[in-house]
């Protein structure tokens, strides 16, 4: 039985927040180029990756993004209190992988160029696409440019459906991918094909 301090909603966010303090620095490449992306965490991309803007019926949907995160974490938002929209079957499937993401993005290793016209229902704009499995089903991590060059933000995330966002969508090789605490400048290398292996 769940205890009544747990609430879905706050634990997700604080999965999220585990990685305001973290930045992913990822080189990829493709046909002989290279690409370096920095993908950083900010409170007011939870909002968004959460699906709350759907919550159309209630006033988080439109609310100061970075006021809802901090809300939900002091316990002003519950659950329960956004179970009262019609729609929230729509962002059902988000909780369990957001409050992962960190996982998430330890694990990915599958990275494409994003190119909007292969999916023109979709309203989703972003540079590239990220897609890792998790708990036996796919998650898709979109993520965008800043107007700093180099510098990334996820614009949307979900689990896969039926549609398939991969298709036709270029794949690039991962060449290079480091975890960075901001706050220590600390460095821990996940992956690696850019060094040249020592032979004992």
């Amino acid at each position: 039985m769940e205890q009544p301090s747990f609430d879905k909603l706050r634990k997700t966010a604080e999965g999220f927040r585990s990685l305001l303090n973290t930045q992913y620095h990822i080189i990829i490449g493709r046909k002989g180029k290279s690409v370096e992306l920095t993908i950083e965490f900010k409170p007011i991309d939870f909002h968004h990756l959460m699906g709350l803007g759907k919550l159309k019926d209630l006033r988080i949907a439109t609310q100061n993004r970075e006021s809802v995160f901090s809300g939900i974490l002091n316990g002003t938002i519950t659950y329960p209190s956004i179970c009262r929209s019609r729609y929230i079957k729509q962002i059902e499937n988000r909780f369990a992988p957001l409050t992962h993401m960190e996982q998430i993005f330890n694990d990915n290793k599958l990275i494409f160029r994003y190119n909007k016209k292969k999916n023109q229902s979709s309203l989703i704009e972003s540079d590239y696409l990220l897609s890792t499995p998790f708990a036996g089903n796919d998650v898709y991590i979109f993520i965008e440019e800043k107007e700093t060059a180099g510098l990334f933000f996820c614009r949307s995330f979900f689990p896969k459906e039926k549609k398939d966002y991969t298709v036709g969508q270029p794949q690039f090789t991962l060449l290079f991918k480091e975890k960075i605490t901001v706050s220590t400048g600390e460095k821990i290398i996940q992956y690696d094909r850019l060094t040249p292996k020592r032979h004992i």
